[in-house]
């Protein structure tokens, strides 16, 4: 009797372990596959790479591959083209397309100053000298486009009238287009600016003189992409913010991870990226509404009905508030 029962005993459990198995597997998190373009060979662009090498995006259930696309205008169009689902870019490029119609959001400020450095040759010793000189952006409309005209502007010199704008592609070819002369002065940051100096450009405006909120890089989804898989980009932003808290923990390997993606092992460019990357990287990544505030009354200078939008019509900072909320920047921060 008591081998029947202990039979029927071992049926049961056998008969509840296949009942339940579909509920078990269901519960082991999946991994899911990102293609994530980045904008720039730039130290705002670092935390992604340390996220990426670290293992940090992995960590929260994504398999990233990540792509090099020089340029905002391109990265965006990218982007709604679906071949991409999240990209590292300039919201300020952002703003045409969502004005013409497209469901892009901007979800994370990355850097929320104009965080570059106006590099020139060494001939030139004021902006006034630029006049009927070329100077260099990486693509019309890219953030560098609009700081470059923002400076002209303000030493009272009109873009394109009185100083030719020449799209070079990328901070390399920026910095290849000073050393053939072929421009005078460039948006750049490093490692491009570290060559430049080095082939004898200086620095004729830093970062912090240049005075204004602007959203320089951010992380920009789809709104359908938000509202389908809104954990999916809710682990990316965990994984990428615990690559800027890596940066800042272990400077070794984050240096480590910005030499792969700038492909040098100079310790001078190293140094200067890194350096570039603490400096300006938030820490907690608000897109910032006054940036948007900056670029709408910019492109409201030659479209007037730009002046009714708002900046909320092109931000969600819906998933960085919920981290915070629920402390995730108090823990990988440690206060």
């Amino acid at each position: 009797m008591a081998g029947k029962t202990k039979l029927r005993l071992a049926l049961f459990l056998g008969f509840l372990s296949l009942l339940f198995a579909p509920l078990t597997l269901r519960a082991q998190p999946s991994t899911v596959r990102l293609h994530v373009a980045y904008v720039a060979i730039s130290g705002t662009q670092a935390a992604v790479w340390a996220a990426q090498e670290g293992g940090l995006l992995r960590k929260h259930g994504l398999e990233t591959h990540l792509i090099y696309i020089a340029g905002a205008a391109q990265v965006i169009q990218t982007l709604l083209a679906g071949d991409i689902q999240i990209a590292i870019a300039a919201p300020s490029g952002v703003v045409n397309v969502v004005l013409g119609g497209a469901d892009l959001v901007t979800v994370a400020g990355m850097v929320n100053i104009p965080a570059f450095y106006l590099a020139v040759r060494p001939e030139i010793h004021s902006i006034q000298d630029l006049k009927g000189r070329p100077v260099g952006v990486t693509r019309f409309g890219a953030s560098t486009d609009f700081t470059m005209r923002y400076l002209l502007r303000r030493a009272g010199l009109e873009p394109q009238k009185d100083v030719p704008i020449l799209q070079m592609g990328g901070q390399p070819e920026l910095a290849a287009g000073l050393e053939n002369k072929r421009i005078f002065a460039a948006t750049a940051v490093p490692p491009a600016l570290v060559r430049m100096q080095k082939a004898g450009a200086k620095i004729l405006v830093a970062p912090k003189s240049i005075g204004f909120r602007f959203p320089h890089v951010g992380i920009v989804v789809r709104k359908s992409l938000l509202a389908s898989r809104r954990e999916t980009v809710k682990n990316f932003l965990r994984g990428y913010s615990e690559g800027i808290a890596m940066l800042s923990r272990d400077k070794e390997a984050g240096k480590r991870a910005i030499s792969r993606y700038v492909r040098s092992e100079d310790p001078e460019v190293l140094e200067a990226t890194w350096q570039y990357a603490i400096d300006t990287l938030e820490r907690i990544p608000y897109p910032d509404p006054e940036g948007f505030k900056v670029v709408l009354e910019e492109l409201a200078r030659t479209r007037p009905e730009v002046a009714k939008a708002r900046p909320e019509q092109f931000i969600d900072d819906s998933v960085v508030r919920e981290l915070e909320a629920e402390g995730f920047f108090k823990k990988i921060y440690g206060r």
